[in-house]
Parts: C-alpha cells; sequence; structure tokens
C-alpha cells in the first residue's frame, strides 16, 4: 500500500553528519529514512523539513544558514537519484511522478523563525520549493510562541499566540499556497490560525491529547476546528505522543497499536478524512515499533483491528493527504 509522510528530519541529520565529516548516503544509511527503506516502504510521497533548532548552541550558527544548507541537501538528493524520487511543487507534479513510478518528495520547513521575520525570505524559500513550514518549533521567535517549555511542565499555552509579524506571515503564505503547520504551535497560536486564516491548514505531527496528555497534541476542540477548515492532521510515531504515563517517560511505548487508537479517535471527533501519516522520523529517539520507513505495513494492520475499513486505512496512508495537497498546492 502506498505511503505518504507528513514530517520527518532526515535532511537535518544528513547535514549533521556531513558537518562532522562522516557524510551519509541518502541511497542506503543508518537513519529511520534512506531511498532504500522508502522503496521497501512503498512510499508515493515522504515531506523532508529542513529543521532549526533557534536554541542550537554551536558557535556562530545562523538559523537561515541552516535551513539553506538543509534545502541544499535536499536538491542534492533530488540530483543524484532523479530515475527514483523527484521534488513537488504543484499539483501536475504529483501526477507526473505517480504515472513516472518515481517517489515524491516535499520540502517544508519545521521553524519558521529562520526567516527573521523577513517577508522577502519567505517569498524566497518559495522559491526555492518550500510547500508548508510551521510557525515555530520549541521557542518563541518573531512570528509566534510555541506550545513548548524546555525542562519545565507541559502546560498549554494560552495566553500567547501569532505576533503581527506572525499574521502578516499567515496571510503570505496563504498566498504563496504554503500550506501553515501548526504542529510545535502554542493553542493561543492553534485558534489564531483558526480565527484568521482563510485556507485550510496542516497539523504534520501531532496526536490526540485526550489519550496522550501532552501539550504537543491536539485537543477535541481543535480536530473538530481543524476538520472544519478542510485540514489535515500527521499521526506522529513518538512514544510520548502516544502514551498516555508522562511521568514515567522511560515507559512510554510506541506501538502500532497506540498508533491506531490515536486514528481511531481522530476519526471519532473529526472524520477519517482528516488523517495521515507523520512519522517524524530521524527526529524522534526511543524505542517503536515502526522502527525505520520499510516498516509501514505493520500499521495497517492495526487500523484494520481498529475498525479501519480497507477504504480508510488508504485514505489514512496516503489518499487524504494528496486530496489535500493536490487542492492546497
Amino acid at each position: 500500500m502506498k505511503v505518504w509522510d507528513l514530517h520527518c528530519d532526515t535532511l537535518s541529520e544528513l547535514r549533521r553528519a556531513e558537518k562532522a565529516g562522516s557524510p551519509k548516503s541518502f541511497a542506503h544509511n543508518d537513519l529511520h529514512i534512506d531511498l532504500e527503506k522508502l522503496q521497501k516502504g512503498d512510499y508515493m510521497l515522504q515531506c523532508f523539513a529542513a529543521f532549526v533548532n533557534l536554541a542550537d548552541p554551536t558557535p556562530g550558527t545562523d538559523p537561515l544558514v541552516t535551513a539553506l544548507e538543509e534545502i541544499d541537501v535536499f536538491k542534492r538528493i533530488m540530483k543524484a537519484y532523479p530515475l527514483a524520487i523527484a521534488p513537488v511543487y504543484t499539483a501536475a507534479d504529483l501526477r507526473r511522478n505517480a504515472e513516472a513510478g518515481r517517489i515524491s518528495a516535499m520540502l517544508t520547513v519545521e521553524e519558521a523563525g529562520c526567516c527573521k521575520g523577513s517577508l522577502g525570505v519567505l517569498r524566497r524559500l518559495h522559491e526555492l520549493g518550500v510547500r508548508m513550514m510551521t510557525l515555530t518549533w520549541n521557542h518563541p521567535n518573531e512570528l509566534a510562541a510555541p506550545n513548548a517549555n524546555p525542562g519545565g511542565p507541559l502546560v498549554a499555552n494560552t495566553e500567547t499566540g501569532l505576533t503581527e509579524t506572525g499574521f502578516a506571515f499567515l496571510a503570505e503564505m496563504e498566498r504563496l499556497h504554503i500550506t501553515v503547520d501548526v504542529s510545535h504551535l502554542s493553542d493561543k497560536g492553534f485558534w489564531d490560525i483558526v480565527e484568521h486564516g482563510t485556507r485550510p491548514f496542516a497539523a504534520s505531527h501531532s496526536n490526540c491529547r485526550v489519550l496522550a496528555p501532552h501539550n504537543r497534541n491536539l485537543t477535541d476542540e481543535m480536530i473538530r476546528a481543524l476538520a472544519d477548515k478542510g485540514g489535515i492532521v500527521g499521526l506522529n510515531y513518538y512514544s510520548a505522543f502516544l502514551d498516555a504515563d508522562l511521568t514515567h517517560p522511560d515507559s512510554c511505548r510506541s506501538t502500532v497499536e497506540l498508533i491506531a487508537k490515536h486514528a481511531a479517535h481522530f476519526k471519532q471527533v473529526g472524520g477519517t478524512e482528516i488523517i495521515s501519516l507523520g512519522s517524524d522520523f530521524d527526529g524522534i529517539d526511543g524505542p517503536h515499533q515502526l522502527e525505520t520507513a520499510a516498516d509501514l505495513p505493520l500499521l495497517a494492520n492495526a487500523l484494520r483491528r481498529e475498525g479501519f475499513t480497507e477504504d480508510e486505512v488508504e485514505g489514512v496512508y496516503w489518499r487524504n493527504a494528496y486530496r489535500f495537497f493536490e487542492h492546497n498546492l
């Protein structure tokens, strides 16, 4: 069965390896994702995020340079394996790659703080091929506040959302058809998007807060609002976003059964058409049953056991995301 994954951090890991003097091949490596694993997993499309940590302690680090270097990694991969994988910038590219039997790759950004508040930088990122972007990662920036408190309690931020610059970015991203990604965004920021946004948006790698009370997950009210806006959500495989026992993080589990239970709750609250996959591969640690991109067939069986029909399983795996981006690129 074909697979569409809304989020991974593989570009960051490949760049990190290059910087350390031990570059990894995209064809085959020890990461969660490489070309061989994507082919074995029967992937239709993988979203590759240029990930930026605004608190990176490396001397001389510039968030924009980091993003551009990861985009450069993406471009070099596309050039190196043109018969196997190709970029997607338009809906026509989706159809063209599928007809040619190539895996599609979509460039995204995780941390709009790399733009440094500049709409000009945002427009240049669009020209480079970025088609989805989170407004924040885990640190406040010029645009918005996150739902994170590194080292502190996992309390949802209901007080601070988008800034004036953030609202300007929202409008320009919608004009450019860069999908706004609300994963990592504060609760207040989420509702700012719902109130002021005019286009469908995504939560590329987030789960259900009622099942796992982490502030990175979505409340039922958020799930309904996302569905009402025609949005899409990607099931995250990280144990702390799946399991309820946050008091003992070492015992949190990442199993296909838990992922399927979050999918079932999304279905109950927002309907099946909002559900997709958002692995967070190469950005998550700890043991997880889906160890690599090659293991995705395991999840389909768990979804069936949870009561999903064959048509609904295909929707979760690829069709819902295909439909979303076919109308929003």
